[in-house]
């Protein structure tokens, strides 16, 4: 190698290395636009399972006996505590439940692998399982990966005489839209033959982290159309409170790591619960 190549070489080694420098240090500042790949993307594994574990609801209900009592367990906030999570499912089922409620914060940080490692923890449970959205769950691309995953931010089903309204009340990471109570107004003017409510929403509306502006909407429909229980997470922990004094219940879940959740018996218009650890 002469003496010109040598010196060519090693000037254009000092070029890649000043450019490779260069990258790494705005590559912090770059907007995500920039890329084809950002680590809150990706294809999803498992796609539309709102509507999978919905239809399996649907399909118990034409077997259940007319007036049977109805068991169903609210979870919320498993995160990433997968020990705990095992642990948990392993107790629900070991009770005879008809499906899982979850009330959000599947996730710590929306990634990709955080949903799809804790579907495959949550679906070797026996009984069909429906989520709503956490803050949590809203992060980077968060809420894009929920909609692909499990379907609509704001959903419901019924079962029997049982109407489950899930509501997307994470405010501040979406729009002052949220939550939308013309959703919730049509969702609870439900038939005659639906005798009990149940909502659904990761964050209580008194919450200091929900909208402030429709908190008292939120409320007055809850109590015109009687919701039964009003469910809840977001705090980590168990709480039992009627905050309007209207009549309403308003029950929030502990998180996975705190080792409890809650069991609800339905039998006839009679609604009660009870904290089960495990």
């Amino acid at each position: 190698m002469n003496s010109f190549t040598n010196i060519f070489m090693k000037t254009l080694n000092r070029r890649q290395l000043c450019g490779w420098l260069a990258f790494l240090l705005l590559l912090p500042f770059s907007s995500c636009d920039l890329f084809d790949y950002h680590p809150y993307e990706g294809n999803v594994t498992y796609k539309n399972l709102t509507a999978e574990n919905v239809a399996r609801i649907k399909a118990l209900e034409s077997t259940f006996p007319a007036q049977a009592t109805l068991k169903f367990a609210f979870i919320s906030d498993t995160h990433n505590f997968f020990e705990e999570k095992e642990a948990m499912v392993k107790d629900i089922n070991s009770r005879n439940v008809a499906f899982v409620l979850h009330g959000g914060d599947i996730t710590n940080y929306g990634f990709t692998d955080e949903f799809e490692r804790s579907h495959r923890v949550l679906s070797k449970l026996n009984a069909p399982y429906v989520t709503v959205i956490g803050n949590h769950d809203c992060l980077g691309d968060g809420d894009k990966i929920y909609q692909a995953m499990y379907g609509p931010l704001n959903h419901s089903f019924t079962f029997k005489n049982n109407k489950f309204i899930f509501l997307n009340s994470n405010f501040l990471e979406f729009d002052a839209s949220v939550p939308d109570l013309d959703y919730l107004q049509r969702e609870l003017q439900a038939p005659a033959d639906i005798t009990n409510k149940f909502v659904v929403a990761h964050i209580s509306p008194d919450h200091g982290e929900a909208n402030p502006a429709k908190a008292m909407g939120y409320a007055t429909l809850m109590q015109q159309f009687t919701v039964g229980l009003s469910l809840h997470g977001h705090i980590h922990g168990h709480t039992v409170r009627q905050p309007y004094n209207d009549g309403i219940t308003y029950l929030t879940t502990a998180s996975a790591n705190k080792r409890n959740y809650v069991m609800v018996t339905v039998t006839g218009n009679t609604i009660t619960h009870e904290v089960i650890t495990f």
